[in-house]
């Protein structure tokens, strides 16, 4: 009997997983839905490779926090193909081979891989967040506001205005009880690099060519 038809849950978690190998997620990385995590249960255990359930789920939400902090982010089908083949040589293989092959991927995208990579999210006009993912949605003024903040604090107390200390002083932030504040990556996504983010809390706009819209 066929194998059945790989979900689409499967085919995101693939191309995702792939994006993500080599990444580790940071502490402010969304988890994956239940529904997703579901789905790399049930093709790993399928595989016998259960074992390998939290280090694919973290990959997964790597390649996931990458693509929502890069819109321009892609994946070849040659490297696609090479990541799968690495992973397979190690987990082996089950009815349900996982990662998704990517002539399956392709068939299911019309056979376009652009268009492939778009319904997983890794394209800046049509993408679309997977299932169970949180999305937050900043103005202008909140990233200004939050770049302004952010630097009159650290003036106030004397520290530096590195990414990483961005970080933390967003997370304590949160703690207690702001809810406006971008993420690092997608400041930095926002403006094109940390330090024309800071330029733009000083009140100097970005370069041209810098999009905003980023999302969180």
């Amino acid at each position: 009997m066929a194998a059945p038809a790989a979900s689409e849950n499967a085919i995101t978690a693939s191309l995702l997983y792939a994006v993500g190998s080599g990444r580790t997620p940071s502490s402010e990385a969304p988890e994956l839905s239940v529904e997703m995590q579901e789905t790399i249960a049930a093709v790993l255990q399928d595989q016998g490779a259960e074992d390998r359930m939290t280090r694919v789920v973290e990959a997964v939400r790597a390649g996931y926090e990458a693509v929502s902090a890069d819109a321009s982010l892609t994946i070849s089908a040659q490297r696609y193909d090479t990541l799968r083949r690495e992973f397979l040589a190690e987990a082996g293989t089950g009815r349900n081979v996982w990662p998704v092959g990517s002539t399956t991927i392709l068939k299911r995208a019309g056979g376009s891989w652009s268009s492939a990579l778009g319904r997983a999210g890794m394209s800046a006009s049509t993408r679309k967040r997977a299932s169970g993912f949180g999305a937050a949605r900043f103005t202008d003024e909140q990233y200004r506001a939050a770049v302004r903040d952010f630097t009159r604090a650290a003036a106030q107390k004397g520290s530096s205005t590195s990414y990483q200390n961005y970080l933390a002083w967003r997370k304590r932030s949160q703690e207690q009880g702001r809810s406006d504040l971008p993420s690092g990556p997608s400041l930095r996504n926002t403006y094109g690099s940390w330090s024309a983010a800071l330029q733009e809390g000083e009140g100097t706009a970005p370069g041209p060519g810098v999009t905003r819209g980023g999302q969180d």
